[in-house]
């Protein structure tokens, strides 16, 4: 940038330019640098203002759900959007539940099939861990508000 640039620039509406042009927040750092050449200082406030402005236009929170939905890893100058980076978090923790759902659902099949065979130590030790492994399963379908949660081994859930 000359001399002229960095005390004539209408700082925010250069900041929505580099907010639809795919720069990171990070990038007044390079203004600053070259307008201290000249003894200038950039309005970074305007700047941010204007930045974040169109930022929040061009990541919708419908963008973070979809990059969670399809399970892609996002290091974009959308998470400088704080509403766009909460939901990216939100449904990210979401999808590790559910990940976490799908391995316990597997291994409490593994173990109905492993009951059948095993001898009566190893039946108290894979009822144990069937149990524990029950108990995680609602705590999740809660978390998740899955209606009706129902385990998988209704004896363990009797009412007596």
């Amino acid at each position: 940038m000359t001399a002229q640039q960095c005390a004539e620039t209408n700082w925010h509406t250069r900041g929505v330019a580099d907010a639809w042009s795919g720069k990171y927040l990070s990038y007044a750092d390079e203004y600053a640098a070259q307008c201290a050449e000249y003894d200038t200082q950039p309005d970074f406030k305007q700047w941010r203002k204007g930045y974040l402005s169109a930022l929040h236009q061009q990541c919708p929170q419908e963008k973070a759900v979809e990059l969670v939905a399809n399970q892609k890893t996002y290091t974009g100058p959308c998470l400088a959007d704080a509403e766009f980076n909460k939901t990216l978090n939100m449904g990210a923790a979401e999808a590790k539940q559910k990940l976490e759902l799908q391995h316990i659902e597997t291994r409490l099949k593994e173990i109905q099939a492993l009951k059948g065979s095993a001898k009566n130590k190893n039946q108290q030790d894979l009822n144990w861990e069937e149990y524990q492994l029950q108990q995680e399963l609602l705590d999740i379908k809660g978390t998740l508000q899955i209606a009706d949660p129902e385990p998988l081994n209704k004896f363990l859930f009797k009412k007596k």
